[in-house]
């Protein structure tokens, strides 16, 4: 018998890197206040090393090409996406000509402005792409059952997330078997179209099933019944130096509304 597996779940489960191992609640409180302060600095100057340190948080947890796969991705049409919009729409303080594309005049000021809210944008959406990416939503829903949240709720909130990643991979099952039966799945947007509807049949057959599983599993686990549920796995308290981390994260959101509001306030005092 492997006794060192069974005294695994006695014990407070840990991956063994510093971010991972972090309270959910933590890391998410952490991430919610990094997410905020790009929404009140708004400047390409603060939103890019922001970025860019997300990725670096990504590859030191392991879990950069999950992340890179996701964010590159964002980047590239909120990029493409918000320079044209910033371009064509932006009609004042365009002063200073950048480059011009067969007749049309690109401005430095636009431009200016259209990274300013690509790196808003990026760095508000990466930083909770971060969390996900790195926290099980199973351990943050037990995380909120920690602090009171009922069992019923906490598995609603897991079932819905989980389902969108089990219908991903039903459909990517049901496109493969179709394939191999001869229907052509691969092409362009017709055909992809045509061999689309087709399994949407057999996927909500499948989610159907699904649900009536998780009902019989739920079921012979006594999930209604009325008193304090147990748990395989056990997740380690906040400390008092990831409070510390987490409420130092928040001051740092705070000082970024100061150094925002700083500069009106001169001005109405002057």
């Amino acid at each position: 018998m492997d006794t060192g597996f069974i005294n695994s779940f006695r014990e407070y489960q840990k991956a063994g890197n510093l971010w991972i191992d972090l309270n959910p609640l933590t890391k998410l409180s952490v991430c919610f206040a990094l997410a905020f302060s790009t929404l009140v600095m708004r400047d390409y100057r603060y939103g890019i090393p922001l970025c860019l340190v997300l990725c670096l948080v990504a590859a030191l947890t392991g879990k950069f090409k999950e992340f890179i796969t996701l964010f590159g991705r964002l980047c590239l049409i909120i990029i493409i996406f918000v320079t044209f919009i910033r371009q064509i729409g932006m009609r004042t303080g365009n002063v200073t000509p950048l480059i011009s594309i067969f007749g049309w005049q690109w401005y430095l000021e636009s431009f200016i402005r259209g990274w300013d809210t690509i790196s808003f944008i990026l760095g508000f959406s990466g930083t909770l792409l971060l969390f996900f990416t790195t926290t099980p939503m199973r351990d943050l829903m037990y995380a909120f059952e920690q602090k009171g949240v009922s069992h019923e709720t906490s598995f609603i909130m897991l079932a819905s997330m989980q389902n969108i990643v089990d219908l991903k991979k039903a459909s990517v099952t049901i496109l493969e078997s179709q394939k191999s039966r001869g229907i052509e799945t691969d092409g362009n947007i017709l055909v992809r179209a045509k061999a689309f509807f087709p399994t949407l049949g057999p996927l909500i057959l499948a989610a159907i099933a699904s649900t009536e599983q998780k009902a019989i599993a739920m079921d012979a686990r006594a999930f209604s019944v009325q008193r304090k549920h147990t748990f395989l796995r056990e997740l380690a308290p906040a400390t008092q130096s990831e409070k510390i981390f987490s409420m130092a994260a928040w001051v740092w959101l705070a000082g970024t509304i100061v150094y925002k509001l700083y500069p009106f306030v001169l001005k109405l005092l002057a």
